[in-house]
């Protein structure tokens, strides 16, 4: 005997599921060793862990469903002596802007700067002119310190209102400006959390030392909600990095595994798990 069981929301998928079974659908991103995005994953390519249960992918396609995408800048006075890098922001964010207009047009990106207050200088639009006029006046502020924290805070918040998508994401670009955040990161991650965020992270190391409520969120969040954090020593390398982060979120899977209809309905850890070496990187707070 089988029943038919449908998904529900924007992740909806339509398949035959033996009774007893049913199935739930996560957004995965799958790299190879380069951090290139692999195309043409197939459901033996991957399995699925459930709260330390494995469970049988049954269905992989692409994920179609627009972004929400806000990009947090780094507009931080650079230290005496050092030269900021304005142009080579501007050149990976507009690039990282060209490969998502081009790839999903319906997907929106909102701009964030955050030297001293958390600000958002173009609300998430569809309109990319609007996006890379505004990433073209980027420029260094006066102010030393960053508030990273407040700001991913703040774009939680935006992505969380009704209407958006399913598929929120937070990109930040961060120079090695002190965090003078005065939060708590456990409430921030929190929020992003609650906001369904996956979250992906370039610092570009310039010389100054690092915050430790900074790196606790840079490193841990990225990895808990399936994105990653990338560290680049020159800003030369920037665009490179930026835009390898555009085109996995562009080719990110919806990846559909069965499980027992009896099966707790609250989920405490799921991850995809590669077959073949790759590397996957689950959405878990996606839903």
């Amino acid at each position: 005997m089988y029943m038919r069981v449908v998904v529900p929301a924007a992740l909806a998928v339509a398949l035959v599921v033996p009774a007893g079974q049913s199935q739930r659908a996560i957004i995965v991103t799958v790299l190879d060793q380069t951090g290139a995005p692999v195309k043409n994953v197939a459901p033996a390519d991957l399995s699925v862990v459930e709260d330390g249960a494995t469970r049988e992918v049954v269905d992989v396609k692409p994920a179609t469903d627009p972004m929400t995408i806000a990009i947090l800048v780094d507009n931080t006075k650079p230290q005496q002596g050092k030269n900021a890098p304005t142009q080579e922001i501007r050149a990976a964010l507009t690039s990282f802007v060209k490969i998502v207009q081009s790839a999903s047009p319906e997907s929106q990106i909102g701009l964030w700067e955050f030297a001293g207050a958390g600000i958002m200088t173009q609300k998430p639009t569809v309109k990319m002119e609007d996006v890379t006029k505004k990433i073209s006046r980027h420029f260094p502020g006066q102010q030393p310190g960053g508030v990273l924290l407040e700001a991913l805070t703040d774009a939680s918040k935006e992505l969380s209102k009704k209407g958006v998508g399913p598929r929120r994401i937070i990109l930040s670009l961060s120079l090695s400006s002190p965090e003078v955040s005065t939060g708590d990161p456990r409430d921030v991650a929190m929020a992003m959390q609650k906001a369904g965020v996956n979250f992906w992270a370039v610092s570009v190391e310039t010389g100054g030392g690092a915050t430790p409520s900074r790196e606790l969120i840079l490193d841990n969040v990225t990895a808990a909600s399936g994105g990653l954090r990338i560290n680049v020593v020159t800003p030369i390398a920037l665009e490179a990095q930026v835009k390898l982060i555009a085109e996995a979120i562009t080719s990110q899977y919806l990846v559909t595994y069965t499980r027992p209809a009896d099966a707790p309905a609250k989920v405490t850890d799921v991850r995809a798990v590669s077959k073949k070496g790759m590397k996957a990187l689950t959405a878990p707070w996606m839903q």
